[in-house]
């Protein structure tokens, strides 16, 4: 599904994709609330990942 490698400059491109879609949904209020926590439990997942470097 994705490439085997991945640039940071893609990977970043990829996050203020996400980003702006969120926005755009939180105030359409198209997400449901099962949605949000599934969001939120990969969300924690990725902090987890990038907190390893701090």
């Amino acid at each position: 599904m994705y490439p085997t490698r991945t640039s940071m400059h893609e990977l970043l491109l990829r996050m203020d994709h996400v980003f702006e879609r969120i926005r755009i949904l939180g105030r359409t209020r198209a997400l449901r609330k099962d949605e949000i926590e599934e969001i939120d439990r990969h969300l924690t997942e990725i902090m987890k990942i990038l907190n390893r470097y701090n």
